[in-house]
């Protein structure tokens, strides 16, 4: 019925290799695209993915709100919500290194936790 072609060591060895190869390029592109984080303090919250963030302030009080992060390369970054509690998010912050921990903070009253590496 089927006719099989008996390969040699080293053409196993190849074969098996290209397909290694392309299992694992596989994984590597399902797993790379990036997960948004979300951090909470009170009706307050923060977005993050690997290299972006941004902030949203669920309370009409007067305390401003912003994501407060450290990147991987040392710096220390924050990003303001910007319109107050209007309803929605504020802008993405994109930064070159990435995203080793963030919080959201609110003016007097305090931040989050720390959630790492976000991705």
């Amino acid at each position: 019925m089927f006719n099989r072609m008996k390969l040699s060591p080293k053409a196993t060895l190849r074969v098996t290799t290209v397909l290694g190869g392309a299992a694992l390029l596989a994984i590597a592109t399902a797993t790379s695209a990036s997960a948004t984080v979300t951090a909470t303090h009170g009706s307050d919250s923060a977005q993050a993915t690997a290299y972006s963030m941004r902030a949203y302030d669920g309370e009409s009080d007067g305390n401003g709100v912003y994501a407060d992060a450290y990147l991987a390369n040392g710096a220390h970054v924050s990003q303001w919500d910007g319109n107050g509690a209007h309803g929605d998010w504020g802008p993405w912050a994109t930064y070159s290194s990435q995203i080793k921990q963030f919080r959201v903070c609110e003016d007097h009253t305090g931040c989050s936790g720390w959630i790492y590496w976000p991705s």
